[in-house]
């Protein structure tokens, strides 16, 4: 059995020899001409929206932790109004003439830094 193995595979190798010998090998290059390094640069506009880009991420982030202090000013209310018994300031208990509003006072945070 490894006779006929090793004879059909011999024979699978012959095979594709012949067919890779008769492929034409590729063309030698060709003069295709490299601009020159000005040309190559990303120029003004590839650096106005890299910078662009860049001062979105910054001014997101400047967000980001302003909102962050917001909830944890919040979470830190409602820790010692929970520890003293007391309701939150700001509104947190339901009023008696409908539902909680989301959109109402207590749900915005306040214009000023803290």
């Amino acid at each position: 059995m490894t006779g006929l193995l090793a004879v059909a595979h011999g024979t699978l190798l012959q095979g594709w020899g012949s067919v890779a010998a008769a492929v034409s090998p590729s063309p030698s290059p060709s003069s295709i001409e490299i601009p020159p390094e000005d040309q190559t640069s990303p120029g003004l506009l590839g650096f106005l929206v890299t910078f662009a880009a860049a001062a979105a991420v910054i001014l997101l982030a400047f967000s980001m932790v302003r909102h962050l202090r917001v909830v944890d000013r919040n979470a830190r209310r409602l820790r010692e109004a929970e520890e003293t018994g007391a309701p939150a300031a700001g509104g947190d208990t339901p009023a008696a003439d409908g539902p909680e509003r989301p959109d109402g006072p207590a749900a915005s945070p306040p214009r000023g830094r803290a």
